[in-house]
């Protein structure tokens, strides 16, 4: 099978094998439970992703960015920081893919950090001081500004 069928074949079948699920997961959820579940969000697909390609060879990275989702609003994990994979083809360079949506990435992607996986480039670190009765709540909307 030619490389770019198969990496095709890896993230079209995330993308139907896998439940989108808010709250299925969480950062510390490791891959074998992410795939025993089969259900997660976009930073568990793109690590299922990335340990696939790995497995046969091929580089792939991990990316953290925000997802502009349009005036359709038809696509998973737009809400705040979404994850993608980056794979790299031979004479071609890296080729950005994102399994949660099915779709090679291209406008739509606002790319801010890349590693090997989300301990690389969490979108959020530091320090709290206060009470165990707070919570963290984000949400992110992407706006399309101008023609």
């Amino acid at each position: 099978m030619p490389v770019g069928e198969a990496i095709g074949t890896v993230y079209h079948a995330i993308y139907e094998g896998f439940s989108y699920t808010q709250g299925a997961t969480t950062v510390a959820t490791t891959l074998p439970e992410v795939i025993n579940a089969r259900a997660g969000v976009c930073q568990d697909f793109a690590h299922v992703m990335i340990g696939l390609c790995r497995t046969i060879g091929l580089p792939a990275r991990y990316v953290s960015g925000y997802l502009y989702n349009g005036p359709a609003d038809q696509l998973k994990g737009a809400q705040a920081s979404h994850a993608w994979v980056e794979v790299f083809l031979p004479g071609h360079g890296w080729l950005g893919l994102d399994p949660t949506n099915d779709q090679i990435v291209a406008g739509r992607h606002i790319h801010i950090a890349t590693g090997r996986d989300y301990a690389d480039v969490s979108p959020v670190k530091g320090t709290y001081r206060g009470t165990t009765q707070r919570e963290l709540h984000v949400e992110v909307l992407v706006a399309l500004l101008g023609p």
